[in-house]
């Protein structure tokens, strides 16, 4: 159980920023728990293993290295710097401030509310 919240409480929104998510992922996200994952990337998150990543930027945010990035919003997620965001969530995400979210799924990972998960 302690595990559990530990590995819930790492999760962030430097680790979730470089792309959108489903309803159910978003929920998982915000709970720390992959039964409601619905894709690999977002399992990848919260079991932080790099191996069950689909996509590249998935790879790049857990391995904290944006060579790997597809995305600009990759890139702005982990240099830490909104100025290479292409979307308002990646700003959303960077800044901490949940007045430029665009998603659900933004706002429910600031608030750390997965009531917000569409």
């Amino acid at each position: 159980m302690l595990a559990l919240i530990l590995l819930a409480a790492a999760i962030g929104p430097l680790q979730v920023g470089y792309q959108e998510w489903s309803g159910d992922d978003c929920r998982a996200l915000v709970r720390g728990n992959d039964a409601y994952c619905k894709t690999d990337d977002c399992r990848a998150i919260i079991r932080g293993n790099d191996s069950y990543c689909r996509s590249d930027d998935c790879r790049a945010v857990l391995r904290k290295n944006d060579a790997y990035c597809k995305s600009d919003d990759c890139r702005a997620i982990i240099r830490k710097n909104d100025a290479y965001c292409k979307s308002d969530d990646c700003r959303a995400y960077i800044r901490g401030n949940d007045s430029y979210c665009r998603s659900s799924t933004c706002r429910a990972v600031l608030r750390k509310n997965d009531a917000y998960c569409r």
